[in-house]
């Protein structure tokens, strides 16, 4: 893709006020970035004395200060192009930009993979001796709509609509993570397509995936972390609405399979792991999971998480090379890393001081002659340090990511959401089943071939979706079906099992017509009563708090969550599809065990801090006391890593005890590792 790059030129503050200039020249004009092809040429300047010339107008005008100069540059997709295109290109650009008014140099160079064209020109506009103006916009409303129009005249590729679009709004990493996403969410509605029996159940898949999606004339999914919705069409022709009904009536869902893209774990495992790099491991491997059973943890909101992939398995190769045990250890890896990435670049400047005063001392030929034989050495040398600095550099990223996500909510989150235990070979995991279309019509089994069967299966197929029928009044029906095969008789009138499966259906949810109570009271089982409101715009208006309230979540646990959601929805007229009751069910519980996990986490707090007055240990003391005794007070057990360091740094803060939080993290490492010194041993004492 076409792309224009755009910088400035300060002036110097060591050296001449106006080198920046002269270097950027120089540059663009060596022998060796432009080849065999040699393009290159100066608009309203002679190529040899273009820098003489700028410097010129500078005087002339009275403007030899501020800003010397801009370069831009003009890059082609890898393959395409000729460098007389380019020049071409780069020349036009250059005449069009700047309306002939300023000194430029032009030149194209061929020593990329890419062809690319660097245009240098004077920050004074040699007619008028204004400064040049760039101001917010330029790039978007003109620089680069300039260098679209002069490719696609030669057919090139240009920059894509989602970054010319609006630039100010998306940074570059921004937008290369959503082209990234652009390709995944491709392979992932391709599998969808494929396994989808209708338009509707295809977006129901794609919901399920954890994509938003938006429909109109065209269909648009976005996903956390993009910033725009992205039209399914312009990532492939093959999603458009016609291909897609294509592959509906026609696709095999049996030869399809998602497609994974984080790396094997295999090669990274480690046979005995520490339990922080256990930690490291479990991070890789619950991504993997995710992947192999995407539809159960909605593998799209999970795509920035496995976009890093390869960083975390960085990070665990780091953290088991250095056999880093703790959150403590890998802080001191980390100023290891610092002090060594110092001495590098204290050496590496060293011998560039001992280059330059080697060269200024060549008096003679043969001064030169020597100078010029050490230069491969030389050259040698500063690879191999650049070379160091750069692994080092690359380990030092990796320690920095692992301290940042020891501390990341969003981590923490995701180890409550997917926990993992016993962590097998992901290839015996089984993968995701396609969820079945909740909208495909349900055939009535036949019992005979009698008319009152075939009435009763138009009349079953003719039920609204408002008119939500239980699945205990079809088991009852099916009873009474056995028991007398084509009809019932009530009270001497004969009816239909139609009227027999709303008797019951009436009997399941009664709900009076006539009730004017602001509530409504749903049985759900063991004599259990839910209070809601009677009227679902009352409910939607309700918070996810005054919702849990009124379920019965304390005596009857979360496990029945969903039964009860489901006859509430079809009490109130509310779709009671298996997507719709779920993610309410999952919403209401997830805040219930999150308000029940602070709960007994205060509770915790409480208990600790009582201990602690029993034993004597005075707050303003704190640090003072031996590490067994602390971790006899705070007794973490079985607690994990994080929810023990969050516990720890609310009961200091409650306490008042004043420390910073490096001294909290090594004290809390201290305590956390002799709790568990302790529980080994008690369990090895309970083995003999």
């Amino acid at each position: 893709m076409a792309i224009t790059k755009m910088m400035h030129m300060k002036a110097s503050s060591k050296a001449r006020i106006d080198i920046h200039l002269e270097h950027s020249i120089n540059y663009i004009l060596q022998p060796k970035k432009l080849g065999t092809a040699n393009l290159a040429g100066g608009i309203n300047c002679l190529l040899d004395m273009a820098y003489q010339q700028m410097k010129a107008t500078k005087q002339m005008f009275g403007k030899t200060g501020g800003r010397q100069g801009y370069h831009f540059v003009i890059s082609l997709k890898p393959g395409e192009g000729t460098p007389e295109m380019m020049y071409d290109i780069a020349m036009r650009f250059a005449k069009e930009a700047f309306c002939g008014e300023y000194e430029a140099v032009v030149a194209v160079h061929t020593d990329r993979e890419h062809l690319h064209a660097h245009i240098v020109i004077n920050s004074v506009n040699m007619v008028t001796g204004y400064k040049f103006q760039c101001r917010d916009g330029d790039w978007k409303y003109k620089f680069q709509p300039i260098t679209n129009k002069l490719c696609e005249e030669y057919g090139l590729h240009i920059t894509p609509a989602e970054y010319s679009k609006e630039p100010t709004n998306m940074s570059r990493p921004q937008w290369e993570r959503e082209k990234t996403f652009s390709e995944w969410i491709r392979q992932d509605v391709m599998f969808c397509a494929i396994s989808a029996e209708s338009m509707e159940h295809f977006i129901f898949l794609l919901e399920k995936l954890g994509f938003e999606v938006k429909q109109g004339k065209h269909i648009a999914v976005k996903v956390p972390g993009m910033k725009r919705f992205k039209r399914l069409d312009t990532i492939s022709e093959d999603l458009s609405r016609e291909s897609l009904e294509a592959m509906f009536k026609y696709g095999d869902a049996s030869l399809t399979t998602p497609v994974n893209r984080t790396a094997s774990l295999l090669p990274v495992r480690k046979a005995v792991l520490t339990p922080y790099q256990r930690k490291c491991y479990a991070r890789m491997y619950r991504l993997r999971l995710v992947e192999n059973k995407r539809f159960t943890y909605k593998s799209a909101y999970l795509y920035e998480q496995i976009r890093k992939m390869h960083e975390l398995q960085e990070e665990y190769l780091v953290v088991v090379k250095y056999d880093v045990k703790s959150y403590v250890e890998l802080f001191r890896l980390k100023q290891r890393l610092q002090r060594v990435d110092e001495e590098l670049c204290k050496v590496q400047q060293d011998l560039y001081k001992e280059h330059g005063k080697q060269k200024r001392a060549c008096k003679t030929e043969e001064d030169v002659a020597a100078f010029e034989a050490s230069e491969p050495e030389y050259h040698e040398k500063l690879e191999q340090i650049k070379f160091q600095k750069k692994e080092n550099r690359r380990k030092l990223k990796a320690v920095e990511r692992c301290l940042e996500r020891d501390g990341s909510l969003a981590e923490a989150e995701l180890e409550y959401k997917i926990p993992v235990d016993d962590m097998v070979d992901l290839a015996e995991v089984e993968q995701d089943e396609v969820p079945e279309n909740p909208y495909r019509v349900q055939e009535v089994a036949e019992v005979g071939e009698t008319a009152l069967d075939e009435i009763l299966k138009a009349d079953v197929i003719m039920v609204s979706e408002n008119e939500v029928v239980t699945e205990m009044a079809f088991k009852q029906v099916a009873e009474t079906r056995d028991v007398e095969e084509e009809m019932v008789c009530k009270d001497g009138i004969i009816v239909s099992d139609v009227e027999m499966l709303d008797t019951v259906s009436d009997e399941v949810i009664s709900t009076p017509a006539n009730a004017k109570s602001d509530f409504v009271k749903v049985d759900v089982r063991e004599d259990e009563v839910v209070k809601l409101p009677s009227d679902k715009e009352a409910y939607m208006r309700m918070s996810v708090a005054e919702k849990v309230c009124c379920y019965p979540f304390d005596t009857k646990g979360t496990d029945s969550a969903f039964e009860m959601v489901k006859d509430y929805f079809n009490s109130v007229g509310l779709s009671t599809d298996f997507d719709s009751v779920y993610e309410e069910a999952k919403l209401l519980t997830d805040y219930y065990e999150k308000q029940k996990a602070e709960e007994l986490l205060q509770e915790q707090m409480e208990q600790i801090i009582e201990k602690m007055d029993m034993m004597g240990i005075d707050a303003e003391r704190f640090a003072e006391y031996p590490v067994d005794v602390l971790s006899e007070a705070f007794d973490f057990g079985d607690m994990e890593y994080f929810a023990g360091i969050r516990m720890f740094n609310q009961v200091l803060d409650k306490l008042g005890v004043d420390m910073t939080h490096q001294e909290r993290y090594e004290m809390f490492d201290k305590i956390y590792e002799e709790g568990m010194r302790e529980k080994k041993s008690k369990n090895n004492r309970n083995n003999r």
